[in-house]
C-alpha cells in the first residue's frame, strides 16, 4: 500500500493530522512523520492521541517556528524517521488572530507573517504540496494585499519552483462537520505535480444538525459529570454512531472495548446564568430575553451568546465556551460535544486544563495555555481534513502516474544504429 509521509505544523491538538490519517484514495493513505507546536498542552493531546494510543512512530517538536533552531532540529528529527529531510505534503493554519474580521486588526502584527516561517519550512524540506489553512477575513484583509504577498511570497522560492492555488473557500458543513465553519485554503504545489484547485464537497444535500452531532450526549445536566454513556440516550443516527466507535480506530481496525466517555463535564453555572440561558430562544441570542427580564434580572455585559438550534448545524465553534448554550439543557456544551461539533470522535481525548477561567477575549492565558476548550476551537476539523487528504492523495497518485510513464517512455528508445543493414 502506497505511504505518503507528511507534517504537520501549528499541529494544535491534532485535526489535520486525524484528518489525514483517515484520508485515502484507493491504497493510497497517509503516513505521520512530525508534528510541531508551541503550546505544550497541545504537545501532551497529539502524542497522547497519535503516540500512545494509536502507536505511531513519529516525533512533536514543542518549538516556536520563528525560533533559530526550529529548521535544524525538525530536519534531524525527519531524517530520523525516513532518512531524507524531503516529505511529500506539509500542512498547517498559522494562528489566524491577526488576520481575523472579528477584533483588532493590526497590519503590522507579527502573527501575520508567521507564513514567512511556513515558508521557510517549504523551501527547505521541498515537498510536493503545502496546505494552509485561515479565517475568510484574510480575502479581502487590507484591500486584497496580504493574499498578493502570500503569492508573491510562494513564487519566488527557490531554488525549487512553486505556485499556489487560492484563496479556494470552504464550508466545514459541507464535508460532514455539524458546523457552518468557513475557511479559505492555499494549496502550494511544486512545478513538477498537478495543481489542487478545488476540493469535493460531499454533504451538499443535507448538513448534519446540531441534535445529529451530539443529542446522545443530552443527558447530562449543570453541574454533573460523567464518564461513561447513558443507557437511556443510544445513538440515533449514523454519525453518533462512528463517533462513539471512533473513524479513526475503525479504518486502523481497532477494536473499542470500554465504555468510556471523556471530556464530559458540566459548567457549574450560577441560578442568574441558568435563568438567562433558560430565557434564550433555540437558535438566536441574548436579545431573544424579553426585555422586562434582562433590565431587571437577567442584565449582563456579554455580547454574544447564542443558543443552539437542534435542527440546524451549529455556528462556528470557537475557544470561548459560554458563546453556545445547549440547544435543550441550560448550561454551555461540555468539551466533548464542542468536540463533536468539529467532528472529533469520543476515542479523541483532550488533554491539560478544561477550561482557563472567564475573562472573555481579555482572557490571555487562554493563548498562553491553550486548555481543551481552545484546543478544540482553535482546530481543522477533522472530517475537513480528510477531504482536503483525499484530493492530495488523489493528485500525488496521478504524479506518480505521469512519472511511471515518463520513466517507461524513456525506456523504450531504440537504437537504429546498433543493427545490421538487412540487403537482398
Amino acid at each position: 500500500m502506497p505511504k505518503y509521509t507528511f507534517l504537520d505544523l501549528f499541529a494544535g491538538a491534532g485535526g489535520f493530522t486525524e484528518g489525514l490519517l483517515l484520508a485515502s484514495h484507493g491504497t493510497s493513505h497517509f503516513k505521520l512523520i512530525a508534528a510541531s507546536d508551541v503550546h505544550p498542552n497541545a504537545r501532551l493531546t497529539h502524542e497522547h492521541r497519535f503516540c500512545k494510543q494509536l502507536g505511531i512512530d513519529y516525533s512533536f517538536l514543542l518549538e516556536d517556528i520563528r525560533s533559530i533552531s526550529f529548521l535544524e532540529n525538525l530536519t534531524n528529527i525527519i531524517k530520523k524517521h525516513i532518512g531524507q529531510t524531503t516529505v511529500d505534503v506539509v500542512v498547517g493554519g498559522p494562528p489566524c488572530q491577526g488576520f481575523s474580521v472579528f477584533g483588532k486588526r493590526n497590519e503590522e502584527d507579527s502573527r501575520n507573517d508567521l507564513f514567512l516561517s511556513y515558508l521557510k519550512v517549504i523551501q527547505v524540506l521541498n515537498p510536493k504540496y503545502f496546505v494552509m489553512e485561515n479565517v475568510p477575513g484574510l480575502a479581502t484583509m487590507y484591500g486584497g494585499k496580504t493574499i498578493q504577498r502570500i503569492h508573491n511570497e510562494v513564487s519566488s522560492l527557490k531554488p525549487v519552483k512553486y505556485s499556489v492555488s487560492g484563496p479556494i473557500q470552504i464550508n466545514a458543513a459541507d464535508f460532514g462537520v455539524p458546523q457552518l465553519r468557513e475557511r479559505i485554503l492555499f494549496i502550494g504545489h511544486r512545478e513538477d505535480v498537478p495543481p489542487i484547485k478545488h476540493i469535493t464537497p460531499s454533504y451538499l444535500d443535507q448538513y448534519i444538525t446540531v441534535k445529529e452531532a451530539i443529542g446522545d450526549l443530552a443527558f447530562l445536566r449543570t453541574w454533573e459529570t460523567t464518564g461513561s454513556y447513558e443507557m437511556n440516550y443510544p445513538p440515533t443516527c449514523k454519525y453518533q454512531e462512528e463517533s462513539r466507535r471512533g473513524r479513526l480506530f475503525l479504518k486502523l481496525g481497532i477494536e473499542r472495548t470500554d465504555n468510556e466517555l471523556k471530556n464530559h463535564e458540566a459548567a457549574k453555572h450560577t441560578p442568574e446564568v441558568i435563568a438567562r440561558f433558560a430565557m434564550i430562544e433555540q437558535g438566536k441570542g441574548l436579545d431573544s430575553i424579553p426585555k422586562a427580564l434582562w433590565e431587571a434580572h437577567l442584565h449582563s455585559s456579554k455580547k454574544w451568546c447564542v443558543r443552539l438550534h437542534p435542527d440546524q448545524p451549529s455556528f462556528t465553534v470557537v475557544t470561548l465556551p459560554d458563546d453556545f448554550v445547549h440547544y435543550e439543557r441550560h448550561r454551555i456544551l461540555t468539551v466533548r460535544e464542542m468536540a463533536r461539533l468539529q467532528s472529533f470522535d469520543d476515542t479523541f481525548e483532550f488533554l491539560g486544563a478544561r477550561a482557563s477561567g472567564g475573562g472573555g477575549k481579555g482572557n490571555k492565558k487562554r493563548n498562553s495555555e491553550l486548555p481543551q476548550y481552545s484546543q478544540v476551537g482553535n482546530a481543522v476539523p477533522p472530517l475537513l481534513a480528510k477531504a482536503i487528504g483525499n484530493e492530495l492523495l488523489k493528485a500525488l497518485e496521478k504524479s506518480c502516474r505521469e512519472d511511471e510513464i515518463k520513466n517507461d517512455n524513456s525506456k523504450q528508445v531504440i537504437d537504429f544504429t546498433s543493427k545490421p543493414l538487412i540487403t537482398k
